[in-house]
């Protein structure tokens, strides 16, 4: 859910010293390289210190990890109902909100593969459609061309 808050907001927003990405799929090819890699460890200590420094499937759920759900970071627990049926159903809402957010962030990577420009305004001005915003040398790009005789 908030990769999709993200994908939206990072054509308007910017961390200072960072430069702007029209299309938010390129924003990694414009960010600084040392703080790409600093995001990036900064993700894998809060990921291998929720699983108390063990890093694979065989010895992460050994232990206190094996009393916690996959994913249960422990965060925002105060604010469930005491209630075990709210709580459960209030769970499966979020479930379902978060499968509804990875169809939205699929719907916006595959509108800017197409479109090859930013998320909004949803149509970029001079954009012809999607005729030519398939690689000819793709499988999809023959199947758009009908050079496979189909």
């Amino acid at each position: 859910m908030l990769a999709t808050v993200g994908f939206v907001a990072e054509q308007y927003i910017q961390f200072p010293g960072f430069t702007p990405a029209e299309d938010a799929l390129q924003a990694i090819y414009t960010a600084p390289p040392n703080i790409t890699a600093l995001l990036l460890f900064a993700c894998g200590y809060i990921e291998s210190s929720a699983y108390d420094g063990k890093l694979t499937m065989l010895d992460m759920f050994d232990g206190e990890g094996a009393k916690r759900a996959p994913g249960d970071l422990n965060f925002g627990k105060r604010f469930l109902p005491g209630d075990k049926a709210a709580a459960d159903d209030l769970a499966t809402k979020d479930l379902s909100n978060g499968r509804l957010a990875m169809l939205a962030f699929a719907g916006m990577v595959h509108h800017n593969l197409v479109v090859k420009g930013p998320l909004f305004p949803l149509f970029p001005e001079g954009w012809a459609g999607p005729q030519g915003s398939w690689d000819l040398d793709s499988t999809a790009g023959a199947l758009n061309s009908g050079s496979l005789g189909l």
